[in-house]
């Protein structure tokens, strides 16, 4: 077993270097969005049938999930988080960059591979970062500022989704890797590793050091029931998570409009008459406007105040009751998708939201009360897997979408069941946080002022 680092807590939270940790969530998100509202939507329409997507999704996440831990144990010893970040982001900004080079399904499909195993792989290295820009007792507060204001790069891409019939996927694809960059930069250059105080250099003996370490941290997981319990509750509802992420767009552009024209040349007649609030809704684009500008600016609004919340009640209170939302705003879109879009706008963009932006940011603070500082990296690295590994849904909604639309013959039913389902996983990752005891001692030093 490898000898733990030392480190160190920081005195008090630096607020330039919070601020471009912040920015940072702002930017990954520029990423996410364009797989909701662009990519996934567009290879849609280009292969017309979503298993591959679902498939590759899964496969590139489990690929980070199984490759990530390792890192994060490193940087626990090197000292070199931001390092990692900058390679593996930049990884992303180059995939994404390639997503509309090609018509080729293999083509399309290592492109994003490679972009969403760098995408998952920064993750880790980013939320490590966490505790050496904000003391404790502020971790909650920052950590709700990124999950809040990232929610702005979602924002940047819905205000953009017309580019692609102005300038083509190509140029959208490419201008949307440029704003990802511009936003990373401040975190690159401001942001540094202050946790770890006697620094190690990279070396394959520390690999299988890092490897022995892990695995004796995974078979002592059952002694550590709190984290145990947390990191499988917590591998179901962000695996719900992911899943409502990536096909959002898909889900809210396909039940309430029809594709009367041809995979390569689409054209969208609604499904009856759409309004909301007295406002008709007449395109696609107008639709994903409001339900994604509407989602989004409450995520920001809940992420914020959550993130204020977490640290006044808890971390574990909070994701609970996150996840009961979840389920909530999961199932009211499900029943209102292709019949009213009052009633699924209320449905994904209020609970929803409050259950998006609750996990995330109550998530990473519940984690950092839960693990030892000295293996903060490490469990950091097993928070990874959880959020990496947890891809079943992408690929059971893809599957189950082609196979119900192909037996009914009705794509609305096959977008319903497919959503539906994902309440099944979320009930269960629920019912495993329920088992989440706080030891009473970790809880005080947290909220001490």
């Amino acid at each position: 077993m490898s000898e733990l680092p030392q480190v160190a807590s920081l005195p008090k939270t630096l607020k330039a270097a919070s601020a471009a940790w912040v920015l940072y969530d702002v930017a990954n998100t520029v990423y996410a969005a364009v797989l909701t509202y662009l990519f996934f939507p567009y290879v849609g329409d280009l292969f017309g049938f979503r298993t591959l997507q679902g498939v590759v999704n899964s496969a590139s996440m489990i690929a980070a999930g199984l490759c990530v831990p390792v890192f994060a144990s490193l940087a626990d010893h090197t000292g070199r988080a931001r390092t990692y970040l900058v390679v593996t982001t930049l990884a992303c900004i180059g995939g994404l960059a390639l997503f509309g080079a090609s018509s080729t399904p293999f083509l399309v499909m290592a492109a994003f591979f490679v972009a969403n195993v760098g995408y998952n792989a920064a993750l880790v290295f980013y939320n490590s970062l966490l505790a050496s820009v904000a003391h404790d007792r502020h971790q909650g507060l920052v950590s709700g500022l990124g999950v809040g204001f990232g929610y702005i790069g979602t924002i940047i891409i819905v205000v953009l989704l017309d580019l692609p019939q102005q300038v083509g996927y190509l140029a959208t694809f490419a201008i949307s890797a440029a704003i990802f960059l511009g936003l990373a930069l401040p975190c690159f250059l401001l942001v540094r590793e202050r946790r770890v105080l006697a620094r190690k250099s990279f070396t394959f003996d520390l690999v299988r050091l890092q490897f022995s370490s892990l695995a004796n941290t995974l078979r002592g997981l059952p002694r550590d029931r709190a984290v145990m319990w947390f990191l499988i509750g917590n591998f179901f509802c962000v695996d719900v998570l992911n899943t409502a992420i990536a096909f959002f767009g898909d889900f809210t552009r396909s039940t309430f409009f029809v594709n009367v024209g041809s995979a390569a040349s689409p054209v969208w007649q609604p499904v009856g008459d759409l309004a909301l609030m007295g406002a008709v809704i007449e395109t696609p684009g107008q639709l994903l406007k409001v339900a994604g500008l509407t989602l989004n600016v409450l995520a920001l609004l809940f992420g914020v105040l959550l993130g204020f919340m977490t640290d006044r009640f808890g971390a574990l209170r909070i994701m609970r009751l996150s996840a009961l939302f979840l389920v909530v705003g999961l199932l009211g879109s499900a029943f209102f998708g292709g019949v009213s879009v009052t009633g699924y706008v209320l449905s994904i963009c209020g609970f929803g939201a409050l259950g998006l932006a609750g996990i995330w940011t109550a998530g990473r603070k519940l984690l950092i009360e839960l693990s030892p500082r000295e293996k903060l990296g490490e469990y950091f690295g097993l928070y990874g897997i959880t959020t990496k590994l947890s891809v079943l849904g992408s690929a059971v909604f893809a599957v189950l979408y082609d196979v119900t639309s192909e037996l009914s013959g009705d794509s609305l039913v096959g977008w319903k069941v497919a959503l539906a389902a994902q309440s099944l996983p979320l009930t269960l990752g629920l019912l495993f946080l329920w088992r989440v005891r706080l030891a009473r001692n970790r809880t005080d030093e947290l909220s001490t002022p």
